[in-house]
């Protein structure tokens, strides 16, 4: 039989190999797909397939077309698989994806001088069950980003909020906050006097609003995870800037419910189930926070 490494090439990848898959570069050989950034030295391949793995541990690369030219080889692929793991800071979902995509394989005497992959960086994460944003990231003293809500269910009104906010020095840090307060809101939903977060990140700079049914339930929900963040921030050279707050609210309004019935606004404070108005059934209240 013999030696195919176009054939070796996708069977590393699908067998998630990162040692042979950079051992079919060039020492000096470089890789470049829409996740790295620009071109990465073959020393760092080994991580990239080592993440691609994580995500997609049953994916199967299948060629569709090989195409050769003078010095190169351009490879039409797809890639089947379920996000069964984190994919670029995102959780796993679940879905399965079919991703087409193109490598550029330019050779050398010595082994392939540049790969770059391309594909729809997009595309794969819609398939994935990933919600993609398009949007400005500055916008005069407007910055953009992302946000999400977690909510317990508790149906109380808060007693106190907790407002921070926490800055990364590069990306690598603000990945590293993120995975911390993951592990923090699990802390968080299970403890019975926690309301609700909304958080999220604007560049590097992360927030948090926390609804507490009062002080107490919050010194519990933040004894777990975050204690161990906490420690790490004072005793290692991580985040660049932080500040914590805590409130107790002034004043506390009416929760305002429409009736699809009639169309007035009834006050579902008390979540009364009917419509004061019309009598007709109101929807289910939603939570305070």
């Amino acid at each position: 039989m013999t030696y195919d490494p176009i054939e070796a090439y996708v069977a590393a990848w699908s067998a998630g190999d990162g040692a042979a898959v950079a051992g079919l570069l060039a020492a000096d050989g470089t890789y470049e797909d829409p996740s790295t950034g620009g071109a990465i030295a073959a020393a760092q391949l080994p991580g990239v397939v080592a993440r691609l793995s994580a995500a997609f541990p049953d994916r199967v690369f299948t060629t569709s077309a090989v195409t050769q030219g003078v010095g190169r080889t351009i490879v039409e692929w797809t890639m089947h698989g379920a996000l069964l793991g984190p994919l670029h800071g995102a959780p796993a979902t679940g879905r399965r994806v079919a991703l087409a995509g193109v490598d550029v394989l330019v050779h050398g005497a010595d082994g392939l001088r540049a790969v770059r992959r391309h594909y729809d960086a997009r595309d794969l994460a819609e398939q994935a069950g990933l919600t993609v944003l398009v949007q400005p990231g500055d916008q005069g003293r407007a910055h953009f980003g992302y946000s999400m809500r977690v909510a317990s269910g508790n149906p109380r009104p808060p007693g106190v909020i907790a407002l921070t906010w926490i800055a990364g020095a590069d990306e690598a840090e603000k990945e590293r906050i993120r995975a911390h307060a993951r592990r923090n809101v699990q802390d968080f939903l299970a403890e019975p006097g926690f309301i609700a977060i909304v958080t999220g990140f604007t560049g590097l700079r992360g927030f948090t609003a926390t609804a507490w049914e009062d002080e107490g339930a919050m010194r519990r929900g933040l004894a777990g995870h975050h204690a161990t963040a906490m420690r790490e921030l004072r005793q290692e050279r991580f985040v660049a800037s932080v500040w914590t707050s805590v409130w107790q609210p002034l004043r506390v309004g009416r929760l305002w419910l429409r009736c699809v019935a009639c169309g007035q606004l009834a006050d579902a404070s008390a979540d009364p189930g009917s419509c004061p108005a019309c009598a007709a059934a109101l929807p289910p209240r939603p939570e305070f926070w």
